[in-house]
């Protein structure tokens, strides 16, 4: 079938029927008939969450039906394991830079009571030209890693593949995004039966929020998607005071792992001159020790209309080559963009076409200091790096993992968590238009190593992120057990 590229939300009269039909299968017991439960979807619950968001003991309501569709997923993966059959996993990753699961699938994959799959899903509401390109350097990016990986989309024909042709639905998914929206339809938890039970990873922390400051009402913590889940496993306790505060299931799905992708800095990592030469440019006869190395990292919430408004890229893009030129002589640039930063560029009219953006990053790949990474992982990116220069939002607490400086840039219109702004007082800012401050932080922060902040980072880093200290595991670690321990108990 070819890709339905529009983005549809549900509608009220689906929102009234879905809600009825549902809390008629509760009320008589249909949920707990294996002959009758794959009659019903999470577009049942996702309607019963709509509609009772804003009704007096909604709440009560949503959790009534909340339960009963969790115990249809609970009962058929027990069901399985007494049988002796293994369960089917199957990730959905959209994007291979925002893939956080590598620690969870590598335990499920040694245990053989799982059989793990990812499928890689094209995002819809783009150009086929922007699906393409991400789709494809997503799937490439999980053959070269040795993932067990399941193609379901023709990125030339625009042909996808369903559930059918994966051998059926699974008995348990894991996303790594909440935005199912923006996922090719046939993917969306929508559509999966109440047999399935949902997982969410997250692949971002949250220390940004809207002008309003109701970000993290709206649009995490009470958001359906994690309404629906099984498991919701989260980064920091503010993230748990938070879902308790505003969830409609008040946070009782709700468990404090830390963040997966960061379990990296915890473990040693050696790099050879040649991994060194594979991340980092540096002109020929050079020695890459020799260079400091600094990542440009620019978020896409370009212009006024996004929720969160942090991306100064308009102001600065033609000053980051002019930098990395200047410092030819002794610093290594990788300019990281956000992966939606292409199509925010073209949607704004600042770019005409994926071309001209490709222009503007081969003005980076041309310098013999500069490269372009866009997909992939970047962790050992991180590792080996001494700063970076930024305004995404993720990046601002990840980055506190690698106890290096920062340089955060300003726009009026940003507004953070209290998380948010403990973490830029101990690194350093300056206005997005700033260039005199931003050559300032290379050159002596960088540069001179005259980072005054780096003890102010550790104490901070120890109190509110240092999840292994809490758990006395790392992410990866808890999820797994917390996930077996679910499905097992009596």
């Amino acid at each position: 079938m070819l890709l339905d590229n529009d983005v549809v939300m549900m509608e009220e009269d689906d929102i009234i029927r879905y809600a009825t039909e549902l809390l008629d299968a509760v009320d008589n017991g249909w949920l707990n008939d294996d002959t009758k439960v794959d009659r019903f979807t999470y577009a049942h619950l996702v309607a019963m969450f709509l509609a009772t968001s804003n009704m007096d003991n909604g709440a009560k309501l949503y959790g009534y039906c909340y339960d009963a569709a969790i115990r249809c997923g609970e009962r058929h993966i027990k069901e399985k394991l007494s049988a002796g059959e293994k369960i089917k996993v199957a990730f959905l990753p959209i994007s291979a830079a925002e893939w956080p699961a590598g620690g969870i699938y590598s335990l499920i994959a040694d245990d053989d009571r799982f059989e793990p799959v990812v499928i890689p899903v094209p995002l819809i509401g783009r150009s086929s030209a922007e699906r393409r390109k991400v789709y494809e350097q997503t799937y490439r990016f999980f053959e070269d890693g040795n993932y067990n990986v399941k193609r379901i989309y023709d990125s030339q024909t625009e042909e996808i593949v369903g559930w059918d042709e994966c051998g059926g639905y699974p008995d348990m998914v894991i996303h790594v995004t909440p935005w199912y929206l923006n996922m090719a339809k046939e993917y969306q938890i929508v559509r999966l039966p109440l047999s399935v039970l949902n997982v969410s990873i997250s692949y971002g922390f949250n220390p940004a929020t809207s002008l309003d400051g109701d970000y993290g009402q709206q649009c995490v913590y009470n958001k359906e998607f994690f309404n629906l889940m099984w498991r919701v496993y989260t980064e920091t306790e503010d993230d748990i005071a938070d879902y308790r505060r505003y969830q409609l299931l008040a946070g009782k799905n709700v468990r404090l792992s830390g963040y997966i992708k960061m379990d990296y800095f915890y473990e040693h990592h050696d790099y050879s001159e040649s991994d060194l030469r594979r991340l980092w440019k540096v002109p020929e006869g050079k020695a890459v020790g020799d260079y400091k190395k600094v990542i440009i990292s620019p978020h896409f919430s370009i212009g006024n209309d996004n929720i969160l408004l942090f991306s100064t890229f308009d102001k600065n893009m033609w000053y980051y080559p002019v930098l990395a030129e200047k410092y030819s002589d002794s610093v290594s640039f990788v300019f990281k963009p956000h992966p939606n930063l292409r199509n925010a560029l073209i949607s704004k009219g600042i770019m005409n076409s994926i071309g001209e953006y490709e222009e503007y990053l081969d003005r980076f790949r041309r310098l013999p200091n500069a490269s372009v990474q866009e997909e992939g992982d970047y962790l050992a990116l991180f590792d080996t790096s001494d700063a970076l220069i930024n305004d995404s939002i993720s990046f601002i607490c990840e980055y506190m993992y690698t106890g290096k400086p920062m340089l955060f840039l300003r726009r009026a219109e940003q507004r953070f968590t209290p998380l948010g702004e403990e973490i830029i007082r101990t690194q350093y800012d300056a206005d997005g238009k700033d260039y005199e401050m931003i050559d300032r932080f290379v050159s002596d922060v960088v540069i001179n190593n005259n980072d005054c902040k780096k003890q102010a980072r550790k104490d901070l880093y120890s109190h509110r992120l240092d999840y292994v200290r809490m758990n006395g595991m790392n992410a990866a670690e808890h999820v797994y057990r917390d996930i077996l321990n679910g499905i097992t108990a009596d």
